[in-house]
């Protein structure tokens, strides 16, 4: 690219760390590494990844069980979105041809982010085995006068090796489905049987005769209860949306966990109507993941809050950027959403800022962006909605390709058929009773981009309204 004076204008070459090799670290370290290809910068990427493998949350530990259990993948679980939706924009899932299941298993979703891993040569910028034990601003300004810093991270390696190093921006992607998160049910101390979490699940057979209470009746409560409703005397599931008690076989769908006596009993309350469940010798939560950042502690200098069982972070703006110090980015906080694009359409709007391009916009000044955050951080009805999108998620996406300046009539269709699939599929998985078999996953889709819709190549469902 030729200077002003006609000579070749030399790139920039910034540094940047990535914590996490799970989705979102992988499309970040994509997006930074597609633009070396186009861009007046060189980025430098490293990915700290903690296991020796990429994949995150999705990578299976075999033989694992109950508190040894790090991660919520369990034995037979399959998505509950389709593949034609979740890939990334950039690389394709399959032909599309139907002759392959839409829903698929964890263990295909992991061999996808491998493949993507492998395409787009990621693996030679992956520090495999790497702890990040600490950030920290590193400004010769001073923390409260650099808008972008540079930012401090250290890590240590298995064997006990500790090393510092100092990035031109830092974008977290360690997920948020770690660190389980306990309601509170007023007497739970009484309750003498087994007490567990979801992420603590793996297979339907530990619950064969028994009397099982799931509190949480959304993805994962809803997936289990079905399972082990196979094997298990009676299961509970506790649905904080349920207004009336309904029973389908041994599966019992109850309004939310009220309290617990002494004597063991569940009551369980919607309004002023009030039902009691007793013989219950197991309660499993499924009531989600705090949001977790170990390596930003008090002696970070970042002014963050992430208080645990609030389940939002600020200050961000755009529910991305650090808003007082936006070289330090949060990829994937949203949930509710399609993840992938999402990742891929936050990780662009990072390299952006960066390396801007003719089409890109720039993030507002410092007080703009604190005064969006705060506005954001109080703008749900629930502090733990902060980070729920759900069908906000499409225009969220839009607004992430206009900052990126990558917005086109491409990026539209593919946004749209997402909006159409995604409404599809939620439509179908709503329409499944709790314990009943899960129709839905044999609906097999394929992607029809140019006309904003898509195509259902096999259904064993009874046809409902079409895109």
């Amino acid at each position: 690219m030729p200077s002003d004076n006609g000579q070749p204008q030399q790139r920039r070459r910034l540094s940047i760390g990535v914590i996490g090799g799970g989705a979102a670290g992988l499309a970040t370290a994509r997006a930074f590494l597609r633009s070396n290809e186009e861009s007046n910068a060189i980025f430098d990427v490293t990915i700290f990844e903690s296991r020796m493998n990429p994949g995150g949350v999705w990578k299976y530990d075999e033989g694992a069980s109950g508190e040894k259990k790090s991660r919520p993948m369990y034995r037979n679980l399959r998505t509950n979105l389709p593949k034609e939706l979740m890939q990334f924009p950039e690389f394709a899932w399959g032909d599309g041809d139907g002759r392959d299941a839409s829903y698929v298993t964890h263990g295909q979703v992991q061999e996808y982010l491998e493949d993507y891993t492998n395409e787009f040569n990621l693996h030679k910028h992956i520090k495999y085995g790497c702890k990040v034990e600490h950030l920290l601003v590193a400004s010769d300004k001073g923390v409260e006068s650099d808008d972008w810093p540079r930012i401090q991270l250290k890590w240590s390696e298995e064997g006990g090796t500790e090393s510092v190093d100092i990035f031109d921006s830092v974008c977290v992607a360690n997920g948020h489905y770690s660190s389980p998160s306990y309601p509170e049910i007023p007497g739970l101390r009484h309750f003498k049987g087994r007490v567990m979490h979801s992420i603590e699940y793996d297979d339907p057979a530990q619950f064969a005769g028994r009397t099982v209470l799931l509190v949480g009746a959304r993805a994962s409560g809803a997936d289990i209860a079905r399972e082990i409703a196979s094997v298990a005397n009676c299961v509970y599931l506790s649905d904080s949306t349920c207004t009336e008690k309904q029973e389908h076989g041994n599966v019992h769908l109850l309004p939310r966990t009220k309290s617990i006596d002494e004597d063991g009993a569940i009551h369980f309350s919607s309004g002023e109507k009030e039902w009691t469940a007793a013989g219950i010798d197991t309660i499993c939560f499924a009531s989600g993941y705090d949001y977790s950042f170990p390596f930003i502690n008090d002696d970070s200098n970042f002014d963050m809050s992430f208080v645990k069982g609030e389940r939002r972070v600020k200050p961000l703006y755009k529910q991305l950027w650090h808003a007082k110090h936006p070289s330090l980015a949060f990829i994937g906080l949203p949930h509710s959403v399609v993840p992938f694009p999402l990742f891929d359409f936050q990780a662009s709007a990072i390299v952006s800022q960066l390396c801007p391009t003719e089409g890109s916009r720039t993030l507002p000044p410092l007080d703009d962006r604190m005064s969006s955050a705060e506005i954001d951080a109080r703008s749900a009805d629930r502090v733990v909605d902060t980070h729920y999108l759900g069908g906000k998620q499409w225009d969220y996406c839009r607004e992430m390709c206009r900052i990126a300046g990558t917005y086109t009539e491409k990026t539209e269709n593919y946004i749209a058929t997402n909006a159409a699939l995604y409404d599809r599929s939620g439509v179908e998985r709503k329409g499944m009773k709790p314990g009943g078999e899960d129709l839905y996953r044999e609906t097999r889709f394929s992607r029809v981009d140019e006309a904003q819709t898509y195509k259902i190549l096999h259904s064993e469902l009874t046809p409902i309204a079409t895109a």
